[in-house]
């Protein structure tokens, strides 16, 4: 059986796990069509560990009233997603992935969305390298992450090749997509996730709620980091599994 990321994280006593970075577009977001009725509670759920149901939760305690979503790293359409829920409701959004097959899937199975087929730069950098693994859930822009992937599996996962792939500023990306701030932001990008989250302009842009990878690849750990930055930009946490951990804007509660 091939060893997959979803394989070795069931090993170590958890949920499932994937994502990556999706045609480029100048075509605006515009205002998000109004919320169809909720789903029952304990209803369906398509990321991780149900990450989708405490998010959609959230925002439907806190009444807000924004439902448009950024997924960063989307990668499969439907499985282990955290934001095709809300496409199922009629929201609709913003899948930013780097690689090409998926982005070719991504607009198949959810045409109402804008695909970037590119990652995210937190540098003035406008391309990096793209690190494809031999398993490519764990594709990553992080050097030093696709190193410890190999080294956390023993081999079986490896660097397969190395492409050049373009960069977009998120700021820039919710100015030119977005008419303002998403109400969910999803970022899972194989440890790039807090340096991503330290180049949003929150004074700009404030997504009512954030769901992050805080897993530590090769380890039973969170990124103690990331939680203690976004403390600092007024988010506090609200939400965890043993992958992700969701954050929700002081402001709102």
């Amino acid at each position: 059986m091939p060893f997959s990321r979803k394989g070795f994280l069931q090993g170590m006593g958890c949920a499932a796990a994937g994502a990556a970075l999706g045609a480029l577009g100048q075509r605006r977001l515009g205002p998000a069509p109004p919320p169809p009725q909720a789903p029952t509670p304990g209803g369906e759920s398509y990321a991780q560990s149900g990450e989708d149901r405490i998010v959609h939760f959230i925002l439907g305690y806190l009444k807000v009233p924004k439902n448009r979503y950024l997924d960063i790293g989307a990668w499969e359409p439907i499985l282990n997603n955290n934001t095709y829920l809300f496409y199922r409701l009629g929201y609709r959004g913003l899948l930013i992935e780097p690689n090409a097959a998926l982005c070719k899937k991504l607009r198949e199975v959810r045409p109402g969305d804008k695909v970037l087929e590119a990652g995210i730069g937190v540098t003035s950098a406008r391309e990096a390298d793209y690190y494809v693994m031999t398993e490519p859930s764990w594709n990553t822009f992080s050097k030093e992450e696709a190193e410890r992937q190999a080294k956390a599996t023993d081999g079986k996962i490896s660097i397969k090749e190395i492409i050049k792939m373009p960069l977009l500023d998120i700021n820039q990306v919710m100015a030119e997509h977005m008419t303002e701030a998403p109400a969910f932001l999803s970022v899972d990008t194989q440890g790039l996730e807090l340096p991503i989250l330290k180049s949003i302009d929150y004074g700009r842009f404030r997504p009512a709620v954030i769901c992050a990878e805080t897993l530590i690849t090769g380890t039973r750990k969170t990124n103690p980091e990331l939680a203690a930055f976004m403390e600092t930009q007024g988010y506090v946490v609200r939400g965890m599994s043993f992958i992700n951990t969701i954050f929700v804007d002081s402001r709102l509660i």
